[in-house]
């Protein structure tokens, strides 16, 4: 039976021909019956309902119908006077007004059990989608999980075995996760997480797969791409999260990923490209995170423009961080440090140069910072987190913000003149002023600002040597004011806010924030 049917089809649709022929074969033998030993007792019709029923119940709605209207032909063939043959004997007076009440209810039939067929079967492949949705899929990040990236990977190997196709597995953590973790809270994480899978998911083609590994392990399934194409892939999903930030409540987060990837080679099986990929991102994080790097089957190299550098020349002095983490997101505010601003500096500055595009650095000084007890560890940490938040409220999303000091911010805010400059950080000075926390009702603070304009063919030094000087003039000159130092000349314009005598007072008693320890 089944020689006739196309090669390419399943066994289930198999099983449902064969059920089709088997109700079809028991309709054509009542028939048979009937129409042989000229047998038109009403009540031999009802067996019609039989093949109805089963029909409507295993195929469907569709189907159903299908198997009514041939049982309608079946029993009008041999109940028809002169359709086959010359009937030898009368056909009983109640049979023509019971075939017609037979042929409308085994329609209805029918329909109704199709239907009831239909709506059972998806409510069940509804059930089926969503358990195999829930066993197959990621709960917090929504993309695929560890099991069906098992399967993938596998799968594409298989393929890669049969006709050759190139596989490529990425393998990306995310850069100091339990250290951000411990400080913002789970929650703070998980929409990091989250917004990590995002960027994945905007990235990669519909072929590829994304999955969580596990943790804050990500890894990417790349199938039919070149080498040179996995590399540009890899290189532009680290770009993007190094540039991504992330908020939750108040809390402007930023992070970084370490990247490895190897391609599938002749000598290879499943367990070995796992390896190889896995040495690739260890290398990454050796090498002091935030960069792409290649396992070609012998060595693992380096791949893009991340940052690269020993553990100890990550190590520097001043106001720069210690650490990675701290260089690129600030544990106590989720802002990028200090060396962030200075590389996005020397882009933008290169940009005005060849552009003429403006651009306008400024330093915010949290002044009663100093004021606040070293004791009062979760005060101060509390006032430089709403700090960040004021400052990051009044700017746009183009401007970046970074903790630059101890005590200190620095905004970069470009295709901005010292005018445009003005109304936010004056209107940052103005709240400053009035901030009041329920939880510290003793807590009061007033911020400092000094602006530069970057000048062209200037540079990043002196950019940021002129915002420091406006910056001190502001601190000795007014609690709570703004100084703008005039890129033609070494003149400072002032615009002060209101400040109250009390403040002034505080301000002068001599303490400083230059001898706190980092908070």
């Amino acid at each position: 039976m089944f020689h006739l049917l196309p090669k390419n089809i399943t066994a289930k649709y198999k099983q449902s021909v064969l059920i089709e022929y088997g109700l079809l074969l028991a309709v054509g033998m009542v028939t048979l019956v009937m129409w042989k030993y000229e047998r038109h007792d009403p009540v031999l019709l009802h067996l019609y309902y039989v093949p109805v029923v089963l029909t409507g119940f295993i195929l469907g709605s569709y189907r159903a119908r299908f198997m009514a209207l041939f049982c309608i032909l079946s029993a009008t063939v041999v109940l028809i006077p002169g359709t086959i043959r010359p009937l030898t004997q009368s056909l009983p007076d109640n049979l023509v007004p019971t075939y017609c009440v037979w042929t409308a209810t085994i329609m209805l039939v029918a329909i109704l059990v199709g239907k009831l067929s239909d709506g059972w079967r998806d409510a069940l492949e509804t059930l089926r989608k969503e358990h195999q949705k829930d066993v197959l899929t990621d709960p917090l990040t929504g993309i695929a999980n560890r099991r069906a990236y098992e399967f993938e990977l596998n799968r594409r190997v298989n393929q890669r075995e049969r006709d050759g196709t190139p596989v490529t597995l990425v393998i990306l953590d995310i850069d100091q996760f339990k250290k951000l973790n411990d400080r913002f809270g789970h929650p703070a994480g998980d929409a990091v997480l989250k917004g990590v899978a995002d960027v994945l998911q905007a990235t990669i083609r519909k072929s590829d797969l994304a999955a969580r590994h596990g943790g804050e392990e990500f890894s990417i399934i790349l199938p039919g791409i070149s080498l040179s194409e996995a590399k540009d892939v890899a290189e532009r999903i680290r770009t993007l999260i190094e540039s991504r930030r992330f908020t939750y409540n108040e809390l402007t987060l930023r992070t970084t990923v370490s990247i490895g990837f190897a391609q599938f080679q002749p000598d290879d099986d499943l367990d070995s490209l796992t390896r190889r990929a896995d040495a690739a991102l260890y290398s990454a994080k050796e090498a002091g995170r935030n960069c792409v790097y290649f396992h070609d089957g012998r060595s693992c190299r380096h791949q893009g423009a991340g940052f690269v550098a020993s553990p100890d020349s990550l190590v520097s002095k001043g106001h720069l961080s210690t650490t990675f983490l701290e260089a690129y997101a600030d544990e106590t505010t989720g802002l990028p440090g200090k060396r962030v601003l200075l590389e996005e500096l020397r882009r933008r500055a290169a940009e005005r140069s060849r552009y003429g595009t403006e651009l306008v650095l400024a330093l915010v000084r949290v002044n009663y910072f100093a004021l606040t007890p070293i004791s009062q560890i979760h005060a101060r940490k509390s006032l430089l987190a709403k700090t960040a938040s004021l400052v990051c409220s009044q700017l746009r999303e183009t401007d970046l913000v970074v903790r630059y000091g101890n005590d200190t911010f620095g905004v970069l805010m470009p295709s901005t003149t010292l005018q445009g400059a003005s109304v936010p950080l004056e209107r940052i000075c103005a709240q400053a002023t009035i901030y009041c926390d329920s939880q510290y009702p003793g807590l009061s603070y007033s911020v400092s600002i000094g602006v530069a304009e970057v000048s062209r063919n200037e540079k990043p030094n002196s950019t940021i040597s002129n915002a420091d000087v406006a910056l001190q003039i502001a601190v000795a000159r007014v609690i709570g004011c703004v100084e703008y130092f005039q890129a033609a000349g070494t003149d400072v314009l002032t615009a002060s806010t209101s400040t109250t005598n009390e403040h002034r007072e505080e301000f002068a008693s001599g303490f400083t924030s230059e001898t706190l320890p980092k908070v």
